[in-house]
């Protein structure tokens, strides 16, 4: 008989030849079961696109379709594994009605877009649903209130904008992943903020990688969502229209927490005798422009009005700005649109010491001002009127 010796630091001694054969084959049993379930990109490599099942024990992988006959007597299959499904649409009805056993779907990559039907209720076996890699971006509304037992649906890495809450939300639901899909953030996502148990918004399981679309391409959704749940919410104390124009990120590794947002507010032709007490957080750009504005201390005064930039007040009643001088707004001011209003003189000394100053600043909007045009003010007026920031 033969003999091998293995050399633990246990010393576990001499083992006979039939037992080491014994284990080599459960080995080699191991080893062959991992490379049949080989991905479909393997296969991929080694074939022509025409349709091709194999089955093993419970588990049936499809390449490029199902074939015909397997559209009845699938009762032990248990997984089902469809890799580059070729057509756009997938009917659940139709493909899944030979497999009554049937545990697990998955569906990778390939030409999907659509589910056409529902799960019938002949699939209410089935716990896991994976479709990964494809252009899925429609299902019908009541796409899964057949699966009972459905725990998890992997939706990775496919087209989805946006997902109605009702299909989604179904009872036996615990996990749902959505990362790589093209999701849009606006107000209509909010959902996805609610952590209350059962709720669909608990069950996203990768939250965190999942992405925004244009035009807040690449950003991480739920703080992006934040930002526009709380614009929002701000925005119905004022009486003004918001939106968030721009989300940049504020650098470094934690990119998902330091982001930089810039909202733009509305409140032109609103009857306004004075600038607003109240502003929503993040407000950049204020157009106040067509009101009855006479008074711009609140730029002085208030420090909502610190973050913003860009100030429209064409149109009111302001008929000096030297209250604004040596302030900290106008240091840091990039645009200052002031057409149309009741200017008659301008502290040309005061501007001209912010201009050097204020690096951001690049426009300053004058026109259609009644300006006296006196010995004292006119030359002075001229010089800064050449700088191309005056317009």
């Amino acid at each position: 008989m033969c003999k091998i010796t293995f050399r633990f630091k246990s010393k576990m001694g001499e083992v006979p030849c039939h037992i080491f054969l014994i284990l080599f084959w459960i080995n080699l049993q191991f080893s062959l079961v991992h490379a049949y379930e080989e991905n479909c990109d393997s296969y991929q490599t080694k074939s022509n696109t025409s349709t091709l099942c194999k089955q093993h024990d419970h588990r049936l992988v499809c390449f490029h379709g199902l074939e015909d006959k397997w559209r009845s007597g699938g009762e032990n299959v248990r997984t089902l594994v469809l890799c580059y499904w070729p057509l756009p649409i997938f009917d659940p009805r139709d493909v899944l009605q030979g497999f009554p056993s049937l545990r697990k779907l998955e569906i990778k990559r390939g030409n999907l877009t659509t589910l056409i039907k529902p799960f019938p209720n002949e699939s209410r076996s089935i716990e896991r649903i994976e479709i990964t890699g494809t252009g899925l971006k429609e299902v019908p509304e009541n796409a899964f209130a057949n699966l009972s037992n459905l725990r998890i649906l992997d939706f990775r890495n496919n087209s989805f904008p946006e997902l109605n809450v009702a299909t989604f939300n179904i009872p036996s639901l615990h996990h749902i992943y959505l990362s790589g899909n093209p999701l849009k953030c606006m107000e209509e996502t909010k959902w996805i903020l609610n952590r209350e148990k059962g709720s669909l918004g608990h069950k996203i399981a990768d939250k965190e990688y999942l992405r925004c679309t244009a035009p807040y391409d690449g950003r991480p959704l739920i703080p992006v969502v934040e930002i526009i749940n709380t614009l929002k919410e701000e925005c119905t104390k004022t009486v003004c229209d918001c939106e968030l124009v721009y989300v940049v990120g504020n650098g470094g590794k934690h990119i998902y927490k330091q982001l930089m947002a810039f909202a733009s507010v509305n409140c032109s032709h609103r009857g306004l005798t004075e600038m607003p007490s109240f502003l929503p957080a993040n407000t950049t750009t204020l157009h106040l422009s067509g009101n009855k504005i006479k008074d711009l201390r609140p730029l002085t005064t208030n420090p909502v009005y610190k973050g913003v930039i860009d100030l429209y007040l064409d149109g009111n009643k302001i008929e000096s700005i030297v209250q604004l001088e040596g302030s900290s707004w106008m240091d840091h001011f990039r645009l200052f649109s002031l057409r149309g209003n009741k200017l008659t003189d301008l502290p040309t000394y005061a501007l001209e010491n912010v201009l050097q100053h204020n690096g951001n600043a690049v426009s300053l909007y004058l026109g259609k001002n009644p300006w006296t045009c006196d010995c004292l003010f006119t030359p002075g007026f001229q010089i800064h009127k050449s700088n191309k920031r005056y317009q």
